[in-house]
């Protein structure tokens, strides 16, 4: 797959194709060269898909799931892309679809909740059905999860059809919260649903061939010539840069280390300078390609 290679203890670690003798990708606002680039081939292309991550990316991470709101100053610039005729905007993230929806709150774009489990595109709502079948058991797998943690600091957000356990609280509970986990699934469903961590987070999904770079190339799929652009931080933004491969470009929000991404930008922050690039620069490379 692209993107990847292979530690020396036989496990995988995602190398971007642009990365250094550190293992980590360019910063992007380190100089202009790398911006340059991206205008060069927005220039090329018939047309920008801008997708991005909500958590960690549009909003900066907060202890409580219900915090994160997204800056006015992003949303009017995602609406400032929204409202070009050759600029699609998506919003990819673990999120319940209606959780994310209502937080962004921007319509005629598109939106990914629960790693693309659910999609809504195009004013219609999709779920993968083995999500769906999935439903009983993954509401089992709370409620036991709900009573192992009761007396601790950490929680179980239920998203219909994944779960995602917090341990931000108390990460010295990591490994007890990891194994609560694995044992309650493998006694409930066992092989139902697989087990990922991120920033002292698991997450529960139903055990699928879907993540986000499946999402993403959904979204994408009918825009060939179009340049796709994938902006995340977390772990479970990996699938998405790899899914990019050659034909796109992956920003990796953070440290950028065993990343397949392209470039990195700091912190969410960053984020919003980025989204002013887009909507400034990157639109007016866009521009000069409709004049070609």
């Amino acid at each position: 797959m692209a993107g990847e290679s292979t530690r020396g203890d036989g496990s995988e670690e995602s190398v971007g194709k642009n990365a250094g003798n550190d293992g980590r990708p360019p910063a992007l606002f380190d100089g202009g060269e790398p911006l340059a680039t991206i205008a060069d081939r927005l220039a090329a292309a018939d047309g920008l898909s801008f997708c991005t991550d909500f958590d960690g990316t549009l909003s900066a991470i907060e202890e409580d799931p219900d915090a994160p709101e997204i800056s006015p100053e992003n949303r009017e610039m995602l609406r400032t892309l929204r409202d070009h005729d050759r600029v699609r905007v998506a919003v990819i993230s673990g999120r319940e679809l209606a959780d994310l929806r209502s937080r962004v709150g921007i319509e005629g774009i598109a939106y990914a909740g629960n790693h693309g489990l659910e999609v809504f595109h195009d004013g219609e709502t999709t779920v993968h059905p083995v999500a769906n079948k999935r439903q009983h058991d993954l509401e089992r797998i709370v409620d036991d999860l709900d009573d192992r943690l009761a007396d601790t600091d950490c929680f179980v957000e239920d998203k219909s059809v994944s779960a995602t356990i917090h341990y931000r609280a108390a990460p010295e509970r990591a490994e007890a919260v990891q194994n609560a986990v694995e044992e309650t699934v493998d006694r409930i469903a066992p092989g139902g649903f697989e087990r990922s961590t991120g920033k002292e987070i698991v997450e529960l999904t139903p055990a699928v061939a879907w993540d986000k770079g499946a999402a993403l190339s959904l979204l994408t799929t009918d825009f060939e010539g179009w340049l796709p652009i994938y902006v995340g931080d977390d772990t479970t933004d990996e699938a998405a840069f790899r899914e990019l491969g050659e034909r796109g470009i992956g920003i990796h929000v953070g440290t950028g280390e065993d990343t397949a991404a392209d470039y990195r930008i700091d912190d969410p922050p960053a984020v919003e300078r980025l989204l002013d690039w887009f909507c400034t620069e990157g639109l007016a490379a866009i521009d000069r390609s409709s004049s070609a």
